[in-house]
């Protein structure tokens, strides 16, 4: 009889284990489903705040380039022919040069 009553301790010993495991697997699977949703609610929040400012940004800069880009052009266009190529020669290398910077950030930003 002993070993009987020993038996059924050990039983009630891994019961009571596998409840607490499975007690302590539920409260790490909240745990880690609260904080999922904290950072996606975080990460959402900053997306919506810098967006805006982000593409704002942008879009002042497309703005102010573009108006620059006419006003170089017209101070070209007032120039002789000979000085007209001189000048959009070094002005399509300025240009070429800031492509490949971009094109170079997006090689990197793509890796």
């Amino acid at each position: 009889m002993s070993s009987n009553k020993e038996s059924e301790h050990v039983r009630r010993d891994i019961k009571t284990a596998l409840e607490r495991i499975r007690r302590d697997m539920d409260h790490a699977r909240r745990d880690l489903a609260s904080a999922s949703k904290t950072w996606v609610d975080s990460t959402s929040k900053f997306v919506q705040d810098k967006a805006p400012k982000v593409s704002a940004t942008i879009d002042k800069t497309l703005e102010k380039t573009s108006e620059t880009f006419k006003q170089t052009m017209n101070t070209i266009d007032a120039q002789t022919k000979t000085q007209q190529v001189k000048l959009l020669r070094a002005y399509k290398s300025f240009l070429s040069k800031q492509v490949d910077v971009i094109e170079k950030r997006l090689k990197r930003l793509q890796e």
